[in-house]
């Protein structure tokens, strides 16, 4: 019987940023945490966005390794010249901070390999033998984890194969002053300057080029195809990255975070947003499953991965789409996933049901389902929407002045300003009447003449 470092309300294998946060925002709320991983090695250099470095800030969470935000110039078919802005950011500094701060809050971390996950006996075995046993288990190990075994990943859920090698390189003139990401023939390149002497590149090419066995020359190879003129690091870093659903539904004993559930194309920017906001649904997910609500964690867990999953797919697809390469590297990523469309612009507000996050706590709610919140949207400055919107009484949607008095008269003018702008910028017209068919709300949708 393998040696027991301990017994948990929750242990958690992987301490990366979804898995660290999650168990600082899980101690936080009173469960009993331990964490497995190994701690941070190998430099490793990313972008991120201000949204993400606000949601940190937000909980309370380190932001060292972050970077001062820094505009992105972009090469990318029609995109040319100063595009968004981003927060370079060292992984390697990052993540131990977050180590740091789950052990600050009273978290156990056990600094070992994980051998394998054992969610029906609720334990982590170790590689050096040890064992962590709990009442749920989450998997966190990023594109690591194994596939489930029950639900092998389909070809439909895995995109092109794709290799990203990266390292650090010697100062290139033109690449020292702010990252950049560029379209090149056979793949694309993300860079950012590390300090004065040293540029931290990422090149991106299909798998196919490093061949059956691959290795050190084919890696060469896929470096000289696709960044010309860059030398290759002496320790490049090899990652396969293609995009892959990995698990597309819960498993009540061991529900997965971060790329571990669903791990997306580098190039959508969105890896670590999705990171940080698979961690902020441990809390409530945990909740759920400990008090044998498991049909709710469920169906909010599912909404949440697989949406993340097919919306960024194709947005990513939209991208590839705006370069003027043809080569079979291009022409396969802009082809997949399908033909739908990243944004319905045709969807027109409607209330549906969902499960969503209300005090830390799953429930089904009713929920405004609008063209930019496909999944629904419970809440809005604190206040949940549908309920708002009935307050209307069926009136047309009245300016911003009468919205406060009607609907939000206790509220703090801005925050009902606030609301009213977001209903607006949701396909509602002031002026217009708001028609409610409460008899099939989720599949009649309001007249689009009435709410453009």
């Amino acid at each position: 019987m393998a040696p027991q470092i301990g017994t948990f309300d929750i242990a958690i294998a992987g301490g990366g940023p979804a898995g660290s946060m999650a168990a600082v925002l899980l101690a936080r709320a009173g469960f009993r945490v331990a964490l497995a991983t190994l701690p941070p090695r190998a430099p490793r250099y990313e972008g991120m966005s201000a949204r993400v470095a606000a949601i940190l800030a937000r909980h309370r969470l380190p932001l060292a390794g972050i970077g001062p935000a820094a505009q992105r110039h972009v090469s990318w078919g029609a995109f040319q010249g100063g595009q968004n802005s981003e927060h370079p950011a060292d992984r390697c500094a990052f993540d131990s901070a977050l180590l740091d701060a789950a052990q600050a809050e009273g978290v156990s971390v056990v600094l070992a390999a994980v051998a394998s996950l054992r969610p029906e006996a609720g334990e982590i075995r170790l590689a050096d033998g040890r064992c962590l046993s709990a009442r749920l288990l989450f998997e966190a190990r990023g594109r690591r984890a194994p596939r489930q075994s029950s639900n092998s990943v389909r070809a439909e859920q895995m995109g092109p194969d794709t290799i990203s090698v990266a390292g650090l390189v010697p100062p290139h003139t033109g690449y020292m002053e702010t990252p950049r990401l560029e379209a090149r023939p056979e793949g694309w390149i993300w860079s950012v300057p590390v300090s004065r002497e040293r540029l931290w590149l990422q090149v991106v090419g299909p798998a196919a080029s490093l061949g059956r066995n691959g290795g050190k020359n084919a890696v060469a190879a896929l470096w000289r195809a696709v960044a010309e003129a860059f030398p290759l690091p002496p320790r490049p870093v090899v990652h396969a990255i293609a995009p892959r659903l990995t698990a597309p539904d819960l498993d009540p004993r061991c529900p997965r975070l971060g790329d571990a559930a669903v791990a997306l194309d580098p190039l959508s920017g969105h890896g670590m947003f999705w990171a940080v906001s698979s961690a902020l649904m441990a809390v409530p997910i945990a909740r759920a499953l400990l008090a044998g609500q498991a049909d709710l964690a469920r169906e909010f867990y599912r909404n949440r991965v697989a949406e993340t999953f097919w919306r960024q797919a194709r947005v990513g697809r939209d991208f590839y789409r705006e370069t003027e390469f043809r080569s079979a590297f291009w022409q396969e990523r802009a082809a997949w996933p399908d033909d739908t469309p990243a944004h319905d612009t045709g969807l027109c507000p409607r209330i549906g049901t969902r499960v969503v996050v209300q005090d830390g706590h799953l429930a089904r709610r009713e929920v405004l389902i609008t063209r930019d919140a496909p999944g629904g949207a419970g809440f809005i400055a604190g206040h949940e929407i549908v309920p708002l919107l009935r307050r209307l009484d069926g009136q047309p949607m009245p300016d911003a002045a009468r919205f406060h008095s009607l609907v939000l008269p206790h509220a703090p003018p801005p925050a009902a300003e606030a609301i009213h702008q977001w209903l607006l910028s949701q396909g509602f017209t002031e002026g217009a009447q708001i028609p409610w068919d409460t008899s099939n709300r989720e599949i009649l949708p309001w007249h689009h003449d009435q709410a453009v």
